[in-house]
C-alpha cells in the first residue's frame, strides 16, 4: 500500500513540474503575442500586415498546443490525486480500526511513523505544498511569494501546547492587526478615590490608567529542513513534522525576546535566601503577582537553600504550572542556552517580579512559509513569524545579582 502511494506521489510531482514548465512557456508565447500586436499597429504596407498575420497564426497554434497539453496533464494529475486520496482514506480507516482494537486489548505501543490524518483541505494542501517542494499552492492563501500556514497549524504553533516552558503564557500577550503602532496596556492602579463635594468638578486621577506601549512586529525567519525520505514517504505526517519544528523555533524565539526585555531591568543585590526574601518583601510592591525567573545555574543554587532547621526552601507546588515555589512564589526555570548572562560575580540569571506587568508580547496571527533550497545539500521551508517584545512597567520587577555570601 505504501509503495503504491509513493508511486502516485512521484507521478503527481512529475506532472506538477511539467505543468509549471508549460505555463512558463505559455507566458512567453503570450508575451510574443503582445509584441505582434505592437508590430501590427506599426505595419504600414500589406506585405508587413501579411507577415504579422502569418506569425500570429503560427503563434496561436503553439499557444493552443501548450494549453491542450496543460489541460491533459491537469486531468491526469487530478485522477492520480483522487486515487491517492482514496488509498489514504482506506489506510486511515484501517489504522483507526487497529487503534480501537489496541485500546480494547489494553495495548500501548509507540509507532515509528504516523499516517496523515489531518482532514481539513488546507492541511492537505499544505502537505501537498511540502511534497511538491513548493510547486503547488492549491487552496492555500499566498502573500509576497509565500503561503500562509493553515490556521489549525499556526494556532497550535503560537499557543505552544507542548508542555515546555513558554514565557509568553506569563507576560501580557496581544494579537495585533498592524505591523506597528501603540497598544494601551492596563496599568496596575495606585491612585486613590478623591473626596467630591456636591456639584464640584471631579478631581483628575493623578495616575494614568493605561500605558501606551509602542510596538513594531518584526519578521523573524527560521529554516525547517526536509530530507527526500520525509518528502516522498506518504506514511509520514509532514504537516505534524513542520508544526513540531515551528513550535520549537517560535518558543525559543519568544523566550529569548522576553528574556532580553527582563535583562534591561534595574539590578539589585541579594545574598543567599535572606537577600532573595528581602527583594520580595521590600523592593517589590506586595500587590504584584511576583514570580522568580531563573536559569539552570541559579536554580541549582536555590534548590540547595535550607532553613535553620535544615529543611529545603524550594517546594513542590501543584498550585503553579512550573510545579515549584520559593517563599510561596512560583519559580520558572529557563535554559542556560537562552538565558542572558548573569551580572558579574552573580551565580546565574535571576529576575523577580510580575511578568504580566513587566513585559508585553505582540504577535501577528499569521505564519508564512516558502519552499527554498538553503544550500547545495539542504532544502525545506523558510518559516516567518512577526512579533515584538516590550517593557510595560519597569517598576514591576528587578534583575538580581545573587551571591552565596
Amino acid at each position: 500500500m505504501a509503495l503504491r502511494q509513493l508511486i502516485l506521489n512521484k507521478k503527481i510531482q512529475e506532472r506538477s513540474a511539467k505543468i509549471t514548465a508549460l505555463r512558463a512557456d505559455e507566458d512567453k508565447l503570450k508575451d510574443e503575442e503582445k509584441e505582434l500586436e505592437v508590430a501590427l499597429d506599426e505595419a504600414e504596407t500589406d506585405e508587413e500586415v501579411k507577415v504579422v498575420e502569418e506569425s500570429a497564426d503560427e503563434l496561436e497554434k503553439k499557444i493552443k498546443e501548450k494549453s491542450d497539453e496543460i489541460s491533459k496533464l491537469e486531468d491526469e494529475k487530478a485522477e492520480l490525486e483522487t486515487e491517492l486520496a482514496e488509498i489514504e482514506a482506506e489506510q486511515t480507516d484501517e489504522d483507526t480500526d487497529e487503534d480501537e482494537e489496541k485500546i480494547k486489548d489494553g495495548e500501548k505501543r509507540k509507532m515509528g511513523k504516523k499516517v496523515e490524518v489531518r482532514n481539513t483541505q488546507d492541511n492537505k494542501d499544505f502537505a501537498n505544498y511540502i511534497r511538491t517542494q513548493g510547486l503547488e499552492t492549491r487552496s492555500l492563501n499566498t502573500t509576497s511569494g509565500a503561503v500562509l500556514v493553515p490556521v489549525e497549524v499556526s494556532t497550535n504553533v503560537l499557543e505552544l501546547k507542548d508542555g515546555q516552558v513558554d514565557l509568553t503564557a506569563y507576560v501580557t500577550s496581544e494579537v495585533v492587526g498592524t505591523g506597528s503602532g501603540k497598544f494601551p496596556v492596563a496599568k496596575r492602579a495606585t491612585a486613590i478615590l478623591a473626596t467630591k463635594e456636591e456639584l464640584a468638578d471631579i478631581a483628575e486621577i493623578a495616575d494614568p490608567l493605561f500605558i501606551d506601549v509602542e510596538y513594531s512586529a518584526k519578521t523573524r525567519i527560521g529554516q525547517i529542513a526536509f530530507s527526500n525520505e520525509l518528502i516522498e514517504d506518504s506514511a509520514i505526517d509532514v504537516v505534524a513534522y513542520a508544526e513540531k519544528q515551528m513550535q520549537r523555533m517560535v518558543r525559543n524565539t519568544n523566550n529569548k525576546g522576553i528574556l532580553d526585555v527582563l535583562n534591561t531591568f534595574a539590578v539589585k543585590n541579594a545574598i543567599g535566601a535572606d537577600g532573595l526574601k528581602s527583594i520580595v518583601n521590600i523592593e517589590l510592591d506586595p500587590e504584584l503577582d511576583t514570580k522568580f525567573v531563573v536559569d539552570q545555574n541559579a536554580y541549582q543554587f536555590i534548590d540547595t537553600l535550607k532553613d535553620s532547621q535544615g529543611r529545603y526552601l524550594l517546594q513542590d507546588s501543584i498550585a503553579f504550572d512550573s510545579g515549584k515555589s520559593l517563599f510561596g512564589k512560583e519559580v520558572i526555570v529557563i535554559s542556560n542556552a537562552v538565558a542572558p548572562k548573569a551580572p558579574t560575580g552573580g551565580i546565574g540569571f535571576v529576575w523577580v517580579g510580575d511578568l504580566a506587568e513587566a513585559a508585553a508580547y505582540f504577535k501577528r496571527s499569521d505564519i508564512t512559509a516558502v519552499w527554498e533550497k538553503f544550500d547545495a545539500f539542504s532544502k525545506g521551508l523558510a518559516v516567518g513569524v512577526r512579533s515584538d517584545y516590550k517593557t510595560v512597567d519597569e517598576k514591576a520587577g528587578v534583575k538580581v545579582k545573587l551571591t552565596a555570601e
